[in-house]
Protein backbone atom coordinates (compact mmCIF):
# COMPACT_ATOMS: atom_id res chain seq x y z
CA UNK A 1 0.00 0.00 0.00
CA UNK A 2 2.80 2.43 0.91
CA UNK A 3 4.54 1.69 -2.39
CA UNK A 4 1.35 2.50 -4.29
CA UNK A 5 0.62 5.69 -2.34
CA UNK A 6 4.17 7.02 -2.56
CA UNK A 7 4.33 6.12 -6.29
CA UNK A 8 7.66 4.34 -6.02
CA UNK A 9 8.97 3.31 -9.47
CA UNK A 10 6.41 5.54 -11.20
CA UNK A 11 7.47 7.69 -14.17
CA UNK A 12 5.95 10.75 -15.84
CA UNK A 13 6.16 11.37 -19.60
CA UNK A 14 5.66 14.93 -20.81
CA UNK A 15 2.77 15.89 -23.05
CA UNK A 16 0.76 19.07 -23.60
CA UNK A 17 -2.78 19.90 -24.76
CA UNK A 18 -1.30 22.66 -26.94
CA UNK A 19 1.26 25.44 -26.64
CA UNK A 20 2.18 26.11 -22.98
CA UNK A 21 4.18 28.84 -21.26
CA UNK A 22 4.84 30.22 -17.80
CA UNK A 23 2.67 33.16 -16.78
CA UNK A 24 4.52 36.36 -15.96
CA UNK A 25 4.32 37.71 -12.41
CA UNK A 26 3.96 34.51 -10.35
CA UNK A 27 6.96 33.26 -8.37
CA UNK A 28 5.67 31.86 -5.10
CA UNK A 29 2.82 29.63 -6.13
CA UNK A 30 -0.67 29.60 -7.55
CA UNK A 31 -2.12 27.04 -5.16
CA UNK A 32 -5.78 27.49 -6.04
CA UNK A 33 -7.80 29.27 -8.71
CA UNK A 34 -11.38 30.52 -8.92
CA UNK A 35 -12.66 31.06 -12.47
CA UNK A 36 -15.37 33.70 -12.89
CA UNK A 37 -16.67 32.35 -16.18
CA UNK A 38 -18.94 35.23 -17.18
CA UNK A 39 -16.25 37.80 -16.40
CA UNK A 40 -13.52 35.94 -18.29
CA UNK A 41 -11.11 36.13 -15.35
CA UNK A 42 -9.46 33.93 -12.76
CA UNK A 43 -8.52 34.88 -9.20
CA UNK A 44 -5.44 33.11 -7.89
CA UNK A 45 -4.03 32.52 -4.41
CA UNK A 46 -0.26 32.80 -3.97
CA UNK A 47 2.23 32.56 -1.10
CA UNK A 48 0.88 29.62 0.90
CA UNK A 49 2.27 28.69 4.31
CA UNK A 50 1.82 25.01 5.14
CA UNK A 51 3.38 23.48 8.28
CA UNK A 52 6.47 25.69 7.88
CA UNK A 53 7.15 29.44 8.08
CA UNK A 54 7.53 31.43 4.88
CA UNK A 55 8.31 35.09 4.37
CA UNK A 56 7.76 35.26 0.61
CA UNK A 57 5.22 37.50 -1.09
CA UNK A 58 1.64 36.58 -0.39
CA UNK A 59 -1.26 37.95 -2.37
CA UNK A 60 -4.22 37.45 -4.66
CA UNK A 61 -3.76 37.78 -8.41
CA UNK A 62 -6.16 38.37 -11.28
CA UNK A 63 -5.64 36.71 -14.67
CA UNK A 64 -7.63 38.02 -17.64
CA UNK A 65 -8.27 35.22 -20.14
CA UNK A 66 -9.11 37.81 -22.80
CA UNK A 67 -5.74 39.57 -22.74
CA UNK A 68 -4.21 39.69 -26.19
CA UNK A 69 -0.61 38.68 -26.85
CA UNK A 70 0.45 38.61 -23.20
CA UNK A 71 0.24 36.05 -20.43
CA UNK A 72 0.54 37.84 -17.11
CA UNK A 73 -1.24 38.33 -13.81
CA UNK A 74 -2.10 41.55 -12.01
CA UNK A 75 -1.99 41.75 -8.19
CA UNK A 76 -5.28 42.64 -6.54
CA UNK A 77 -5.36 45.49 -4.04
CA UNK A 78 -7.00 44.40 -0.79
CA UNK A 79 -9.10 47.08 0.90
CA UNK A 80 -9.72 46.72 4.63
CA UNK A 81 -7.80 46.08 7.82
CA UNK A 82 -5.86 42.82 7.94
CA UNK A 83 -2.41 41.60 8.98
CA UNK A 84 -0.54 41.55 5.68
CA UNK A 85 2.46 39.74 7.18
CA UNK A 86 0.22 36.89 8.28
CA UNK A 87 -1.87 36.60 5.13
CA UNK A 88 -0.95 33.39 3.31
CA UNK A 89 -3.88 32.37 1.08
CA UNK A 90 -4.59 28.72 0.33
CA UNK A 91 -7.93 27.37 -0.98
CA UNK A 92 -10.43 29.69 -2.67
CA UNK A 93 -14.08 29.48 -3.70
CA UNK A 94 -16.60 32.01 -4.95
CA UNK A 95 -20.31 32.73 -5.24
CA UNK A 96 -21.63 34.97 -8.02
CA UNK A 97 -23.43 38.14 -6.87
CA UNK A 98 -25.24 40.97 -8.65
CA UNK A 99 -22.15 43.20 -8.54
CA UNK A 100 -19.51 40.54 -9.08
CA UNK A 101 -18.52 37.76 -6.70
CA UNK A 102 -18.19 36.90 -3.02
CA UNK A 103 -14.81 35.23 -2.43
CA UNK A 104 -13.96 32.84 0.40
CA UNK A 105 -10.22 32.39 0.96
CA UNK A 106 -8.52 30.12 3.48
CA UNK A 107 -5.56 31.89 5.07
CA UNK A 108 -2.77 30.67 7.35
CA UNK A 109 -0.52 32.79 9.55
CA UNK A 110 3.24 32.40 9.82
CA UNK A 111 2.74 30.32 12.98
CA UNK A 112 0.08 28.24 11.17
CA UNK A 113 -3.15 29.57 12.65
CA UNK A 114 -6.16 29.39 10.37
CA UNK A 115 -9.09 31.47 9.20
CA UNK A 116 -11.41 32.06 6.27
CA UNK A 117 -11.29 35.57 4.85
CA UNK A 118 -14.36 36.82 3.00
CA UNK A 119 -13.92 39.34 0.18
CA UNK A 120 -16.17 41.07 -2.33
CA UNK A 121 -14.97 41.51 -5.90
CA UNK A 122 -16.82 44.19 -7.88
CA UNK A 123 -16.68 44.28 -11.67
CA UNK A 124 -16.70 48.10 -11.52
CA UNK A 125 -13.34 48.00 -9.69
CA UNK A 126 -11.83 44.81 -11.06
CA UNK A 127 -8.30 45.22 -9.68
CA UNK A 128 -9.28 45.35 -6.02
CA UNK A 129 -11.25 43.38 -3.45
CA UNK A 130 -12.93 44.52 -0.26
CA UNK A 131 -12.41 42.55 2.93
CA UNK A 132 -15.84 41.82 4.42
CA UNK A 133 -14.83 39.81 7.47
CA UNK A 134 -12.49 37.15 8.82
CA UNK A 135 -13.97 33.93 10.19
CA UNK A 136 -12.24 31.84 12.86
CA UNK A 137 -13.69 28.61 14.19
CA UNK A 138 -12.30 25.79 16.33
CA UNK A 139 -13.42 23.28 13.67
CA UNK A 140 -11.10 24.89 11.11
CA UNK A 141 -8.40 22.48 12.27
CA UNK A 142 -6.14 22.34 9.22
CA UNK A 143 -8.22 23.83 6.42
CA UNK A 144 -7.20 23.18 2.85
CA UNK A 145 -10.08 24.01 0.50
CA UNK A 146 -13.71 25.07 0.56
CA UNK A 147 -16.80 25.25 -1.64
CA UNK A 148 -19.17 28.21 -1.38
CA UNK A 149 -22.88 27.44 -0.99
CA UNK A 150 -24.13 31.04 -0.94
CA UNK A 151 -22.88 34.45 0.20
CA UNK A 152 -22.59 33.32 3.83
CA UNK A 153 -22.05 29.56 3.95
CA UNK A 154 -19.59 26.97 2.70
CA UNK A 155 -18.22 23.48 3.24
CA UNK A 156 -14.55 23.32 4.20
CA UNK A 157 -12.07 20.43 4.22
CA UNK A 158 -9.47 19.80 6.92
CA UNK A 159 -6.79 17.67 5.30
CA UNK A 160 -5.50 16.40 8.65
CA UNK A 161 -5.16 17.19 12.33
CA UNK A 162 -1.48 17.62 13.24
CA UNK A 163 0.12 21.05 13.13
CA UNK A 164 3.71 19.88 12.60
CA UNK A 165 5.63 18.41 9.65
CA UNK A 166 6.69 15.30 11.58
CA UNK A 167 3.23 14.24 12.73
CA UNK A 168 1.78 15.13 9.35
CA UNK A 169 4.25 12.68 7.79
CA UNK A 170 3.03 10.00 10.20
CA UNK A 171 -0.57 10.71 9.16
CA UNK A 172 0.45 10.22 5.53
CA UNK A 173 2.43 7.01 6.07
CA UNK A 174 -0.20 5.44 8.35
CA UNK A 175 -3.21 6.55 6.26
CA UNK A 176 -4.62 7.84 9.52
CA UNK A 177 -8.19 9.22 9.13
CA UNK A 178 -7.49 12.53 10.85
CA UNK A 179 -9.16 14.72 8.23
CA UNK A 180 -12.70 16.07 8.26
CA UNK A 181 -15.18 18.33 6.49
CA UNK A 182 -17.12 21.18 8.09
CA UNK A 183 -20.32 22.98 7.13
CA UNK A 184 -20.36 26.66 8.14
CA UNK A 185 -23.71 28.47 7.83
CA UNK A 186 -22.49 32.02 8.41
CA UNK A 187 -22.69 31.77 12.19
CA UNK A 188 -22.15 28.23 13.41
CA UNK A 189 -20.37 25.11 12.20
CA UNK A 190 -20.82 21.35 12.31
CA UNK A 191 -18.88 18.38 11.00
CA UNK A 192 -20.32 16.74 7.89
CA UNK A 193 -17.42 14.27 7.67
CA UNK A 194 -15.88 13.45 11.04
CA UNK A 195 -13.01 11.12 10.13
CA UNK A 196 -11.44 10.73 6.71
CA UNK A 197 -8.05 10.18 5.09
CA UNK A 198 -6.68 13.49 3.80
CA UNK A 199 -9.74 15.24 2.31
CA UNK A 200 -8.22 17.97 0.19
CA UNK A 201 -9.90 19.71 -2.74
CA UNK A 202 -13.67 20.14 -2.79
CA UNK A 203 -16.11 21.35 -5.43
CA UNK A 204 -19.82 21.02 -6.17
CA UNK A 205 -21.00 19.55 -9.44
CA UNK A 206 -22.66 21.84 -11.98
CA UNK A 207 -26.15 21.09 -10.64
CA UNK A 208 -24.91 21.65 -7.06
CA UNK A 209 -26.42 18.36 -5.88
CA UNK A 210 -23.16 16.57 -5.10
CA UNK A 211 -19.81 17.40 -3.54
CA UNK A 212 -16.62 16.00 -5.06
CA UNK A 213 -13.66 15.64 -2.69
CA UNK A 214 -10.09 14.55 -3.39
CA UNK A 215 -8.27 12.34 -0.89
CA UNK A 216 -4.68 13.12 -1.68
CA UNK A 217 -2.95 10.40 0.37
CA UNK A 218 -5.20 7.51 -0.67
CA UNK A 219 -5.23 8.59 -4.34
CA UNK A 220 -9.00 8.60 -4.64
CA UNK A 221 -11.75 11.05 -5.54
CA UNK A 222 -15.00 10.65 -3.61
CA UNK A 223 -18.51 11.80 -4.49
CA UNK A 224 -21.06 12.73 -1.81
CA UNK A 225 -24.70 13.67 -2.21
CA UNK A 226 -25.71 16.91 -0.49
CA UNK A 227 -28.82 16.83 1.67
CA UNK A 228 -31.26 19.73 1.43
CA UNK A 229 -29.80 21.74 4.31
CA UNK A 230 -26.14 20.79 3.68
CA UNK A 231 -25.84 19.33 7.18
CA UNK A 232 -24.95 15.90 5.81
CA UNK A 233 -22.80 14.48 3.05
CA UNK A 234 -24.05 11.08 1.92
CA UNK A 235 -21.31 8.94 0.41
CA UNK A 236 -21.97 7.82 -3.18
CA UNK A 237 -18.76 6.42 -4.66
CA UNK A 238 -14.96 6.37 -4.42
CA UNK A 239 -13.02 6.68 -7.66
CA UNK A 240 -9.47 5.26 -7.60
CA UNK A 241 -7.31 7.49 -9.80
CA UNK A 242 -3.79 6.24 -8.93
CA UNK A 243 -2.50 9.78 -8.47
CA UNK A 244 -2.68 12.37 -5.69
CA UNK A 245 -5.43 14.76 -6.74
CA UNK A 246 -5.32 18.26 -5.27
CA UNK A 247 -7.81 21.01 -6.26
CA UNK A 248 -10.73 21.04 -8.72
CA UNK A 249 -12.36 23.32 -11.27
CA UNK A 250 -15.32 22.73 -13.58
CA UNK A 251 -15.58 23.54 -17.26
CA UNK A 252 -18.79 24.76 -18.90
CA UNK A 253 -19.91 21.21 -19.69
CA UNK A 254 -19.59 20.19 -16.03
CA UNK A 255 -16.44 18.11 -16.50
CA UNK A 256 -14.11 18.12 -13.49
CA UNK A 257 -10.51 19.25 -14.00
CA UNK A 258 -7.95 18.51 -11.31
CA UNK A 259 -4.31 19.34 -10.72
CA UNK A 260 -2.46 16.34 -9.31
CA UNK A 261 0.85 15.07 -7.96
CA UNK A 262 1.59 11.91 -9.96
CA UNK A 263 4.67 10.86 -7.94
CA UNK A 264 3.89 11.43 -4.28
CA UNK A 265 7.37 10.71 -2.95
CA UNK A 266 8.77 13.45 -5.20
CA UNK A 267 6.02 15.85 -4.16
CA UNK A 268 6.73 15.22 -0.46
CA UNK A 269 10.43 15.86 -0.99
CA UNK A 270 9.76 19.00 -3.03
CA UNK A 271 7.25 20.40 -0.54
CA UNK A 272 9.56 19.86 2.43
CA UNK A 273 11.16 23.20 1.51
CA UNK A 274 8.95 25.56 -0.50
CA UNK A 275 11.82 27.92 -1.22
CA UNK A 276 14.39 25.46 -2.59
CA UNK A 277 14.48 26.64 -6.20
CA UNK A 278 16.64 23.70 -7.31
CA UNK A 279 14.04 21.07 -6.43
CA UNK A 280 11.36 19.89 -8.87
CA UNK A 281 8.37 17.54 -8.71
CA UNK A 282 6.15 16.17 -11.50
CA UNK A 283 2.79 17.67 -12.42
CA UNK A 284 -0.37 16.24 -13.95
CA UNK A 285 -3.83 17.37 -15.04
CA UNK A 286 -6.81 15.01 -15.22
CA UNK A 287 -10.26 15.63 -16.68
CA UNK A 288 -13.08 13.54 -15.19
CA UNK A 289 -16.52 13.20 -16.78
CA UNK A 290 -19.11 11.56 -14.54
CA UNK A 291 -22.37 9.97 -15.64
CA UNK A 292 -25.52 11.61 -14.26
CA UNK A 293 -25.87 8.96 -11.55
CA UNK A 294 -22.11 9.01 -10.76
CA UNK A 295 -21.95 5.24 -11.27
CA UNK A 296 -19.48 5.52 -14.13
CA UNK A 297 -16.84 7.98 -15.26
CA UNK A 298 -14.24 8.64 -17.94
CA UNK A 299 -10.80 10.02 -17.08
CA UNK A 300 -8.35 11.57 -19.53
CA UNK A 301 -4.96 13.19 -18.98
CA UNK A 302 -4.64 16.44 -20.98
CA UNK A 303 -1.28 17.42 -19.43
CA UNK A 304 1.73 15.85 -17.75
CA UNK A 305 5.14 17.31 -16.95
CA UNK A 306 8.25 15.97 -15.24
CA UNK A 307 8.62 19.17 -13.21
CA UNK A 308 10.80 21.23 -15.50
CA UNK A 309 7.94 23.41 -16.78
CA UNK A 310 5.82 23.32 -13.61
CA UNK A 311 6.46 21.59 -10.29
CA UNK A 312 3.83 20.17 -7.94
CA UNK A 313 0.69 21.16 -9.82
CA UNK A 314 -2.23 21.85 -7.49
CA UNK A 315 -5.10 23.03 -9.72
CA UNK A 316 -6.22 23.11 -13.36
CA UNK A 317 -8.64 25.85 -14.40
CA UNK A 318 -10.17 25.70 -17.90
CA UNK A 319 -11.74 28.60 -19.79
CA UNK A 320 -12.81 27.90 -23.36
CA UNK A 321 -9.73 26.69 -25.22
CA UNK A 322 -7.40 27.93 -22.46
CA UNK A 323 -6.09 26.24 -19.34
CA UNK A 324 -4.34 27.67 -16.28
CA UNK A 325 -2.30 25.20 -14.23
CA UNK A 326 -1.29 26.34 -10.77
CA UNK A 327 1.39 24.97 -8.47
CA UNK A 328 1.63 24.82 -4.70
CA UNK A 329 4.59 27.15 -4.33
CA UNK A 330 6.17 27.97 -7.70
CA UNK A 331 4.85 28.60 -11.21
CA UNK A 332 1.58 29.35 -12.96
CA UNK A 333 1.36 27.92 -16.48
CA UNK A 334 -0.99 28.81 -19.34
CA UNK A 335 -1.81 26.30 -22.08
CA UNK A 336 -3.99 26.36 -25.14
CA UNK A 337 -6.21 23.30 -25.51
CA UNK A 338 -6.61 21.44 -28.79
CA UNK A 339 -9.98 19.62 -28.70
CA UNK A 340 -8.47 16.26 -29.59
CA UNK A 341 -6.24 16.33 -26.50
CA UNK A 342 -9.07 16.12 -23.96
Amino acid sequence: MEKLALDINKRVYNHRPGACRKVEGVQYGAEDIAVLEEEGIAIITSGIVYLQPRKKARQLFLYDFRQNGTWKVVPLKINGEYDEENFHPHGISHFITAKGARLFVISHTNDFKHSVMVFDWNRQNPLQVDLVRTIKDDKFIRPNDLAAINEESFILTNDGYSQSKFFNLLEILLFYPSGSAVYYDGTTSNFVILKSVSPNGIIFNKERTHAIISHINSETVSVYKLDDNHHKLLHVVDVPILTSADNFCLDKSGAVWVGAHPVMKDALSFLSDFDDTNAIAPSQVLRIVFSKDFKSWEITEPFADDGRLISASSVAAPFGNQLLIGSVCRELVHCYIRPETV
